[in-house]
């Protein structure tokens, strides 16, 4: 090797970074393939009958692909790296590093990286991307699937709606133009004492507030008293907006991370149990750190000594995969159900398994 001795791991790095980002990148297309396809297969008969073109198909195949790359990323890598320094075990790479002098856990710096980078790109799937692209599949499929009008077109009607100190009774919200039909709106004051009942024939969102048209308040005063008043027209201050009329058909799988935020806090502010839903706030942050524990695991799992077997393996690292997998379903169940606090149930599996994975690579032949 011409290369002087300070130069050799870097120059080592980059070819383990190299092979790394290619196995990774061959294992999560395939993977993504066979997600797609299998999925195709599965709805194949509705979307012949739609008789959907050759752009809808892909449309549709491209919408389905941040959700495919959010499920499979972690176990892409984790075969990834168990391939990449595998087949240098094979090849007697490993061993001519470690008689040269280096050490060997030097050289997956540059793979580490990869996988908090990897964390990162996890994340925004989980909290803006896939929602996003939930969404707009779930529009697709409503509409040219399924062939019923936009959402954005369906007017929602007869429901209750309770906000902040407030209950509406709406008989029809017209969503296109972000107006309330024959609606009634019961306020009370902090200690859920009914103070106001206000009705109206009609109220329309002026941007920044409510304006009733033909209506009627009526108060009530703390001795019992009652006062009532009709007006043609008026301002009203509320806080709930046409966003939260229109938020009660979303899918909280299609929330972002903001919209997901503020679900939340209204359930609490409210009053509703909010558990399953911070419990899933919690756990599409946690993710974040999944790659990393795979990659460092993998890594433990194919550097443990100079020659292993491949096939047993990449067997034995997907089966703790899907042990880690099945172990933080299992400790997020006890905390949607209240028996474990939320952020120990949540943090629990993947403080378990890093713990796992580092106690294999001290292990590690250098």
């Amino acid at each position: 090797m011409n290369a002087t001795p300070s130069m050799r791991p870097r120059i080592l790095e980059a070819y383990v970074a190299r092979e790394f980002l290619k196995l990774s990148g061959l294992s999560l297309a395939t993977f993504i393939s066979v997600f797609l396809v299998v999925d195709f297969f599965e709805k194949i008969d509705r979307l012949v009958r739609a008789h959907l073109g050759i752009g809808d198909l892909l449309e549709y195949f491209l919408l389905k692909v941040p959700f495919a790359v959010a499920e499979v990323l972690p176990p892409a890598l984790l075969l990834g790296i168990m391939l990449t320094f595998g087949l240098m075990s094979r090849s007697h790479e490993t061993m001519a590093i470690r008689t040269s002098g280096l050490d060997i856990l030097r050289l997956t710096r540059p793979v580490l990286i990869i996988a908090l980078l990897a964390g990162v790109l996890l994340l925004s799937l989980k909290l803006y991307l896939v929602p996003w692209s939930q969404a707009r599949l779930y529009y697709f499929w409503e509409t040219e699937v399924q062939k019923k009008p936009p959402p954005s077109l369906v007017s929602m009607q007869h429901f209750w709606y309770k906000g902040d100190q407030v209950i509406y009774n709406i008989l029809l919200f017209r969503k296109d133009v972000q107006a309330l039909e024959g609606v009634k709106v019961y306020l009370f004051d902090k200690k859920f004492n009914l103070i106001q009942i206000m009705a109206a024939a009609r109220a329309q969102w002026e941007g920044d507030h409510w304006r009733f048209y033909q209506g009627f308040i009526q108060t009530f005063g703390p001795q019992g008293e009652q006062f009532g008043e009709s007006f043609k027209e008026r301002d009203v201050v509320l806080t709930e907006r046409p966003q939260d009329f229109a938020g009660l058909e979303k899918k909280v799988t299609e929330m972002d991370l903001p919209e997901l935020y503020r679900f939340v806090k209204r359930l609490e502010r409210d009053g509703y149990k909010s558990t399953s839903y911070r419990m899933d706030l919690y756990r599409r942050i946690s993710v974040f750190i999944t790659p990393l524990i795979l990659v460092v695991l993998g890594l433990a799992l194919t550097l443990r000594g100079e020659s292993i077997n491949l096939p047993a393996t990449v067997t034995v690292g997907l089966g703790l995969m899907f042990g880690y997998w099945l172990f933080f379903g299992f400790c997020t169940s006890f905390g949607e159900a209240g028996r474990w606090p939320l952020l120990w149930a949540v943090a629990l599996p993947h403080l378990s398994f890093g713990a796992l994975a580092l106690g294999l690579l001290r292990q590690v032949a250098r």
